[in-house]
């Protein structure tokens, strides 16, 4: 799934800009992500930095947000009015969110003045997104009065100490009226820090919502973690920015969402891409009784069809 509107934001914002100069910002940024920093937004501080930023990270971010948040809707009723964006960098979240859910009251906290500048530059391309209200700020300079029921932050904890981490999750989830989702970097360092912030969040009362099957202890082992994959098409002008020729990339993420309500979550969550072989399938998932080779024979017909079609992150019954 590719955002047509993030599409024709990103060309009409580049265009005429000097390719050759964005490139050399885009493999800066590349680089800060490869060394498991993320690519970090406070170091973005110029408009053409910016602009490279949201050229070279903004369709994988849209993506496996958009990803996230399809898991959560598909085990929940979630119908939001308003959304909160944080750390939002050039708004490639919010575009994910506007392609699924319908949304009036749109805010975005971002700290830096050159993201903002160009989130706007973008929004101003986009009927749905022209009326949001950006504010720059962190979310520890807001108020707990307003509540949103939708909040996301996505790439933002990878960026903080374990502390501010901490007090960060606990002030988000003050401020979520139903949901609030958690996207970061699908790496070890990724995913432990969700897991802490799973069990700050459990011990206040949330409910989880996607990805796990329960609420127990996560089965995962200690030279493993939960993490799924995105596609991203790229564009021509992406291909220009990050080199090579092939069609795709692949992004890796881990999530996690957060619920005031409780949701009736899928008894698998597959983990691995399934295997196929002749007259049957094989699919690792995670489930209340921990993680689990399940067989799924051709026999089976209807559930067996459906197996075949799964990818990792899935939900299956």
């Amino acid at each position: 799934m590719q955002s047509e509107r993030l599409d024709y934001a990103l060309n009409m914002l580049l265009e005429g800009e000097d390719i050759n100069l964005l490139k050399k910002h885009a493999e800066r940024i590349s680089e800060d992500y490869r060394d498991g920093t993320g690519p970090s937004k406070r170091i973005v501080n110029d408009a053409k930095k910016a602009k490279a930023y949201a050229a070279s990270r903004m369709p994988a971010t849209y993506r496996a947000v958009y990803d996230s948040l399809r898991y959560v809707i598909s085990v929940s009723d979630l119908c939001v009015s308003s959304v909160l964006d944080v750390g939002a960098g050039t708004g490639a979240g919010i575009f994910a969110c506007t392609d699924l859910l319908q949304a009036e009251d749109i805010t975005l906290l971002e700290r830096e003045e050159s993201m903002i500048s160009i989130g706007k530059q973008l929004f101003s391309c986009d009927s749905l997104l022209s009326s949001a209200r950006w504010i720059k700020a962190s979310v520890q300079d807001i108020g707990t009065d307003k509540k949103y029921d939708l909040v996301t932050a996505s790439y933002v904890m990878n960026e903080l100490n374990e502390e501010d981490m901490l007090r960060t999750a606990e002030k988000l989830w003050d401020i979520t009226g139903d949901t609030l989702l958690i996207v970061e970097p699908g790496t070890p360092k990724g995913y432990a820090n969700i897991l802490v912030i799973r069990d700050i969040l459990l011990q206040k009362g949330a409910y989880i919502t996607a990805p796990c099957t329960h609420a127990g202890k996560c089965p995962m082992v200690e030279d493993d973690w939960c993490h799924f994959y995105c596609r991203v098409q790229r564009s021509r002008l992406h291909k220009q920015l990050k080199g090579g020729e092939a069609p795709f990339e692949d992004e890796k993420y881990s999530f996690m969402a957060f619920s005031k309500k409780e949701a009736q979550l899928p008894e698998f969550r597959v983990l691995r891409r399934p295997r196929i072989y002749k007259g049957h399938i094989m699919l690792t998932v995670c489930s209340k009784e921990g993680i689990q080779n399940i067989t799924v024979t051709k026999k089976e017909k209807e559930r067996y069809r459906d197996a075949g079609k799964l990818k990792a992150g899935d939900a299956f019954y």
